[in-house]
């Protein structure tokens, strides 16, 4: 089965890890996660499970793949147990999986039966030789555009800041790429790229053309939504409708931007951004405008109550309900143009801490999907204004 959408987080098995002071964690996580997978771990025994309706494959010394997520088999006959499957069930050392013929007829069997987290299926056009930049695009650019993301994950000179600590990669639109350093340079920013002082979860959901990446970071250990790639268009022949969302400056050694210090006083907590807020154009880019002419453009989303995870109580009083939005986005840009839609995403009206980095499926709004809820942040200071509630279709196709 094709997978148009997959997840991914820092609890799954084998995931890579964001780091506290070391340069290059950043790209090395978006490359296992994008384009080779992780996790690897041999299967001890694989049989098909008639009650479950599912293969069962078993780990003697455990595992930490997750429900729902999808994971890559190889190297077992019969060949039915190959390829890309969604996990039904897990165990301590057990994983049951979806396959789309069913029973194989016998039990899997082979001398290297493995099994890991399948990558997205993103391409990595270039990287430097230790890895640390990267250039990365969806793979198939006549279904998105020209532009790519290029990270430097190096220990550039302001990478991290002398006194008021931050850890910053450059975040690059770029196009017309040649090599890891020939290239256009469409616009630059910032993003995270260690886990210092958090608790170093980190979640990513895509699909083929955009990704959106929560990593924590800093005393409060918030998720800002750092995002890049395509949305959906509404101009026809549309090459550059993509987005970035940032870091909230370029600089590292800001007085008011404090890792370290962020629980302590709201005057050093403005280190996330506001992705979350509607009718709010800070802290992210498109590529060109709408007419194609050179130059990013501004852009903000549109929706009810100001924000995600606001507008109403829970359970509504009338009907017990929870309530939540799975219309699409509007994403405008500078002077009021509709560009097109932010696909993927379900807006709650209401904030459930309860809900955060949790899976629901066949919710009533939602028949036959997988969604998961995450708190973010929908304003730089984590002080003013703590995390909320949002949501991502984890099933698709988005698009």
């Amino acid at each position: 089965m094709a997978f148009p959408v997959k997840w991914f987080a820092s609890n799954m098995q084998g995931a890579p890890s964001l780091g506290d002071t070391t340069a290059g964690a950043l790209t090395a996580l978006l490359k296992a996660v994008l384009v080779t997978g992780f996790g690897n771990l041999t299967i001890n025994a694989l049989v098909w499970d008639a009650t479950e309706g599912a293969a069962k494959a078993t780990f003697s010394g455990g595992h930490a793949y997750l429900q729902d997520s999808v994971i890559e088999v190889t190297g077992v006959s019969p060949g039915g147990y190959n390829g890309e499957h969604r996990i039904k069930k897990v165990s301590s050392t057990e994983v049951w999986f979806e396959l789309d013929a069913g029973n194989p007829g016998m039990a899997g069997s082979g001398a290297a039966m493995t099994m890991k987290v399948a990558p997205l299926g993103w391409t990595l056009t270039f990287e430097s030789g230790d890895g640390m930049v990267a250039i990365y695009r969806p793979t198939n650019v006549s279904e998105s555009g020209n532009v790519s993301l290029r990270i430097d994950n190096t220990a550039f000179s302001g990478w991290t800041g002398a006194t008021y600590r931050a850890y910053l990669a450059k975040a690059q639109l770029v196009e017309d790429v040649v090599d890891i350093n020939t290239y256009t340079l469409i616009y630059d920013h910032r993003w995270p790229c260690t886990g210092r002082y958090s608790d170093k979860r980190w979640d990513l959901i895509g699909d083929s053309q955009l990704i959106y990446f929560l990593p924590a970071y800093a005393q409060h250990s918030c998720q800002p939504v750092l995002m890049f790639g395509y949305i959906k268009s509404v101009r026809p022949g549309d090459r550059y409708h993509a987005v970035l969302s940032t870091y909230s400056t370029t600089t590292a050694d800001d007085s008011s931007r404090r890792w370290d210090q962020t629980g302590l006083s709201q005057n050093y907590a403005y280190v996330y951004n506001s992705l979350l807020a509607f009718d709010d154009s800070n802290h992210r880019a498109m590529a060109r405008p709408y007419h194609q002419l050179f130059g990013v453009t501004g852009w903000w989303l549109k929706g009810l109550f100001g924000r995600f995870g606001n507008g109403m109580n829970i359970p509504n009083g009338p009907d017990n309900a929870f309530y939540m939005s799975t219309d699409p986005i509007m994403v405008m840009e500078t002077n009021n143009h509709l560009r097109g839609y932010l696909p993927g995403l379900v807006v709650p009206y209401a904030n459930v801490a309860a809900f955060t980095r949790k899976n629901f499926a066949n919710m009533p709004a939602l028949p036959g999907k997988i969604v998961r809820f995450i708190q973010s942040t929908y304003n730089e200071n984590s002080v003013a204004a703590p995390a909320s509630l949002m949501g991502f279709d984890l099933t698709g196709p988005w698009r």
